[in-house]
């Protein structure tokens, strides 16, 4: 079992070299060619990572705080002139995807109770 405090370590490194990517221009910031798949696969990892990290945690503040951090990235992409984008639709496309695997996370901690 990992203990809190590294998976609250784990976390806080993830979000910050997502957030690191999503703000640089060139070839470290587009590791992932495809957008859609660098959205998905941060806004997959995030919501879990936090699970694990803060397990009190709400299930809807989980998501009200990927929330907030994609739209600040888009945002803070919006008001870059080095070749990074604000776009509302990736903004829409990381709070689905979030939703989707907090979604997961919490019928995969019911299953798990229940197999105990």
């Amino acid at each position: 079992m990992i203990s809190l405090s590294s998976a609250r370590i784990t976390l806080w490194v993830a979000a910050a070299v997502t957030l690191y990517l999503a703000l640089t221009p060139g070839p470290a910031g587009a590791m992932i060619e495809d957008g859609t798949v660098r959205h998905m696969l941060a806004f997959l990892a995030l919501p879990w990572l936090m699970m694990i990290a803060y397990p009190r945690l709400s299930p809807w503040w989980i998501l009200a705080i990927s929330a907030v951090f994609g739209g600040g990235i888009e945002l803070a992409q919006l008001w870059m002139a080095v070749g990074r984008h604000g776009d509302w639709g990736d903004f829409a496309l990381d709070v689905a995807t979030a939703g989707a695997a907090i979604a997961i996370g919490v019928a995969v901690r019911r299953r798990m109770r229940w197999a105990v």
